[in-house]
């Protein structure tokens, strides 16, 4: 019995979790449909030169 009431818990907060990031989604301004996502030219040539970005990390 308590298998059936783990899984419906999980189940439920994976829907609330889902729930929750749509409406933050919502929040957010409309995506750009001029180029997908990182393909920028100044980024790009940023990145092909090594340089790091303005918070420090060269990840």
């Amino acid at each position: 019995m308590l298998d059936a009431v783990f899984l419906v818990a999980t189940v439920a907060l994976f829907a609330l979790v889902a729930l929750i990031a749509r409406g933050v989604e919502k929040l957010g301004p409309p995506a750009s449909t001029l180029a997908p996502r990182g393909t920028s030219a100044a980024r790009s040539d940023a990145n092909a030169a090594g340089t790091s970005r303005e918070d420090g990390d060269r990840s």
